[in-house]
């Protein structure tokens, strides 16, 4: 085995194994660099030898079917699935994983960008690293490439208003889905009485409705406060527990399952814009219901404290972090209100 110092600064070791170089840089010291050096040839001598021609398509590919399919929800285990296909569609993918660096990886994140939003960006980049650090771990590359990553979006990404509609379309529509005996229209229903996520309405069993306390029981598993109870409208729980009366109930007590089946986030969003449709309203999300209860909150004088407990927000700063657009037109109201007592005084 040889060691040696490079830059004047760091150490490297290298040596021969059944034919084989190995070799890596960045050690402080001689010592470290030897050490490390015999580390991983008592590994290669025990058998213990890592495929380094294994490329990031087969190593993320693999990394998301053993770390993440079994743990994680549906909708999140498609986006790794949608990050996989972007990588085997460019030509990182068939690239070796020691031989992507930074300049490498940068350049595919540029090419992503161009027609992805920033959050897309952001999550998609969030992943591969996630993946690469454990790569990294595993021994199989000596850097991760997507270290101070750079990326500017191609797609801007939704405007604010296009992520909650007005307080008299939010009205509107909810009186219209009270009219609608399905499915679906009841979970949009829900959304709009609670502000719950979507995967809150979707799992929802029957004895999660406590008409005696007119509470719901909300589980999004997204976070350790995110389980919680939220009180509702008697009128709303009455018009609840009549369309539920009216459904036939799985007998697991899933509310929204039908022929074996949960009902899908698509299936809902379908409804939602029909309804939109219909009543002129312009064609948001479902999660969109989510961010017009907190604004329909607002408007009517309830506290950014309750309202972030309501929605099962960890913290307050997460509320109002992402919710400051809300509270900046609170707060020109506020001001207005603070002036006029101070006025009297």
């Amino acid at each position: 085995m040889k060691t040696r110092c490079y830059d004047g600064k760091k150490w490297q070791y290298e040596f021969k194994h059944e034919g084989k170089r190995y070799r890596k840089k960045g050690f402080r010291t001689k010592r470290e660099a030897n050490s490390s050096g015999l580390d991983k040839l008592n590994e290669l001598r025990n058998g213990f030898n890592i495929d380094h021609s294994m490329t990031l398509r087969e190593y993320f590919e693999n990394w998301i079917k053993t770390y993440k399919q079994p743990v994680v929800k549906d909708n999140t285990y498609r986006h790794y699935r949608f990050t996989l296909k972007h990588i085997q569609s460019h030509k990182i993918g068939n690239m070796e994983l020691s031989k992507i660096n930074r300049q490498v990886y940068q350049k595919f994140i540029n090419d992503f960008s161009k027609d992805h939003s920033k959050e897309t960006i952001r999550k998609t980049n969030s992943s591969i690293r996630s993946a690469l650090e454990d790569a990294l771990y595993d021994g199989l590359i000596n850097k991760n490439p997507t270290y101070n990553v750079n990326y500017k979006a191609g797609n801007p990404t939704k405007p604010e208003k296009e992520k909650y509609i007005s307080l008299k379309e939010y009205e509107k529509l909810k009186a219209y889905l009270k009219n609608k005996n399905t499915r679906a229209a009841l979970a949009l229903f829900i959304m709009i009485c609670t502000g719950c996520r979507i995967s809150g309405v979707r799992y929802m069993k029957l004895e999660y409705i406590n008409q005696l306390k007119n509470q719901i029981y909300i589980n999004e598993h997204k976070t350790d406060t995110s389980p919680r109870y939220v009180s509702i409208a008697k009128s709303d729980m009455k018009h609840i527990i009549d369309m539920i009366n009216n459904l036939i109930i799985s007998y697991d007590g899933y509310i929204f399952k039908e022929t074996g089946t949960i009902i899908t986030t698509n299936a809902i969003n379908k409804t939602l814009k029909k309804s939109c449709e219909v009543n002129g309203i312009p064609i948001i999300t479902s999660h969109a219901l989510r961010h017009t209860h907190c604004s329909y909150l607002l408007a009517k004088g309830v506290t950014i404290y309750y309202i972030s407990k309501r929605l099962g927000h960890k913290n307050i700063a997460i509320t109002t972090s992402v919710y400051s657009h809300l509270l900046e037109e609170k707060y020109s109201e506020e001001e207005t209100k603070a002036t006029n007592i101070l006025e009297k005084m």
